[in-house]
């Protein structure tokens, strides 16, 4: 009778969580090795000692920000677009929300708040600024260079500042100089924008939420 009673308890205890939060948490703690950041702060924290990987992680984040900021500048000062770039600009758009959303709010260490500096608090609210604002600049170069023939321009330049501007006023949900989308794909890709700006609003109230301390 007491086995039984153990295997029950057991039973229970292995599907406390149901089935679906453990599919989409294997799912969410797997996908971070598709991000090529990881390779990173792998290759930074191979190159140094124990006492120093963390440090070498964030400087290796900091270096593969750089790189990307690189990147979508060169490309648009050389008017470059392809496929293949494309499909690299929105693989940094999905990444780009991915680490912050992983580091910031799903992994042990987000959760953990005791070890939370001042510095720690701050570099977070930078890096969400910048990750907001490289999302609004891989947007515009997508509706300048990829999109152009989904946006009704009214009659503007497609032009730097006139892209910039749309991406920006577009992620908040207003409009700019009356260039709207004109197709169900332009429509498509302005609401995917949208959605990520409200994800990115979400992060910035759930960090303002006291988290929790618990070590399970």
């Amino acid at each position: 009778m007491k086995n039984k009673n153990r295997l029950s308890n057991t039973d229970v205890s292995a599907n406390k969580n149901g089935f679906i939060y453990p599919f989409l948490k294997f799912l969410i703690d797997k996908s971070k090795y598709l991000n090529l950041v990881e390779l990173f702060k792998y290759i930074a924290k191979y190159m140094v000692s124990e006492n120093n990987k963390i440090s070498a992680s964030r400087i290796a984040v900091d270096v593969f920000i750089v790189l990307k900021w690189l990147f979508i500048i060169i490309i648009w000062c050389f008017n470059y677009s392809n496929m293949f770039v494309s499909i690299l600009v929105w693989y940094l758009i999905i990444t780009n929300i991915y680490t912050y959303f992983y580091y910031h709010i799903w992994s042990d260490e987000a959760l953990k708040t005791d070890n939370f500096t001042k510095d720690i608090i701050r570099r977070r609210f930078v890096n969400l600024i910048i990750a907001f604002a490289y999302s609004i600049l891989c947007f515009a170069y997508l509706f300048q260079f990829v999109y152009s023939s989904d946006i009704d321009w009214n009659s503007k330049n497609i032009a730097f500042i006139n892209s910039i501007m749309f991406s920006f006023n577009n992620s908040l949900g207003s409009s700019y100089n009356n260039i709207i989308p004109q197709t169900d794909l332009g429509n498509f890709i302005c609401s995917i924008e949208l959605l990520i700006t409200f994800i990115f609003a979400t992060l910035i109230l759930s960090r303002s939420i006291p988290q929790t301390d618990s070590k399970k």
